[in-house]
């Protein structure tokens, strides 16, 4: 299983393969993620709840596939969630969640198509799992913070380097940080103590987990 994430799912290629390569195994997803000992959407959401942000927020799940965030904070009070996913065999999944989404999304988020949602429309977005190589690329993440309401909160999981880094030269010697940082300086985020990242041990694959949460203005 750890092949087929690291040199497969993981390696740079656009975006749009890699949504074909989703849509062929959205039916065995969860059992990829089972195997992979994938304990993202489970890490994201407890920080997020750590937060106490109120239940009545409007959240957008991007990434959401199969749904497995947005399960989880469902079950955790939160009622007012859309779904987004640039896969929509992914999502068919995410639908059979009686309740958990209120609007289901597809779209890429790429740095020359703006998404078909308004500008400030979310408090939350959260992303698990896919800020990583042929997914949504730290250079496109303004595609995102344009969704977010100003003081909204944005947060996400990622692979630790030494992962992403095997089939990226894009996450190899501190470049994906220094990406952020590069945010951080033009005020677009402001930084949340303790989670820049959080290091969190065992998320995926017996390897720790990058663990980001940020206020946008």
């Amino acid at each position: 299983m750890e092949d087929f994430v690291i040199n497969k799912l993981l390696t740079e290629k656009p975006v749009d393969e890699t949504m074909k390569l989703y849509s062929t195994m959205a039916q065995m997803f969860n059992d990829v993620a089972k195997g992979s000992n994938y304990h993202f959407p489970e890490i994201l959401v407890k920080e997020f709840l750590s937060l106490n942000i109120p239940h009545n927020v409007r959240i957008l799940d991007v990434g959401a596939g199969t749904g497995n965030v947005g399960k989880l904070l469902h079950a955790s009070g939160y009622k007012n969630i859309d779904a987004l996913d640039g896969c929509e065999e992914m999502l068919s999944y995410a639908k059979q969640l009686n309740g958990v989404y209120k609007q289901f999304i597809t779209a890429i988020v790429k740095s020359d198509t703006q998404l078909p949602i308004n500008d400030r429309t979310y408090d939350v977005v959260l992303m698990s799992g896919v800020t990583c190589p042929s997914h949504i690329d730290v250079e496109n993440y303004q595609q995102i913070f344009r969704l977010l309401k100003s003081g909204g909160i944005i947060g996400w999981i990622k692979e630790d380097d030494y992962i992403l880094g095997r089939n990226s030269e894009r996450y190899r010697d501190g470049s994906y940080q220094k990406s952020l940082e590069k945010y951080l300086k033009e005020k677009k985020l402001i930084e949340m103590h303790g989670f820049n990242p959080k290091r969190i041990p065992n998320a995926t694959l017996g390897r720790p987990g990058d663990l980001y949460f940020f206020e946008v203005q």
